[in-house]
């Protein structure tokens, strides 16, 4: 198994895990969320609808899953690669990406 596949399987099997049990979901803290997305603001927003520059995507309402795989994926930094993500998601716990996750999709997205 090549090294791409061995990373997809782990992204997968985290996002299989994350919705796995209604007692995991409970476990999710949006406000350690919330806690640990404050430095997320300074590029993406205050309220995750506003990036300070084009390219710089909204997180506010996007899909936790989307999301929780993205923030593995610059975490490991094989599939994804961005110097500044990778350098962000690095010392995220697998809690910490959930977290993150749960807040950002739990904020309203931008009405254009």
């Amino acid at each position: 198994m090549s090294k791409s596949q061995q990373i997809e399987m782990a992204i997968a099997a985290a996002i299989a895990f994350a919705g796995a049990t209604p007692a995991f979901a409970q476990s999710v803290d949006i406000a350690k969320g919330e806690q640990r997305a404050a430095v997320c603001m300074t590029c993406h927003g205050q309220d995750g609808s506003n990036p300070v520059a084009p390219g710089i995507p909204r997180l506010a309402g996007q899909n936790r899953d989307y999301l929780i795989k993205a923030l593995t994926a610059y975490r490991i930094g094989v599939t994804r690669t961005d110097e500044t993500m990778t350098a962000m998601a690095k010392p995220l716990t697998d809690a910490d990406i959930l977290n993150i996750a749960a807040f950002f999709s739990a904020l309203p997205p931008r009405k254009e």
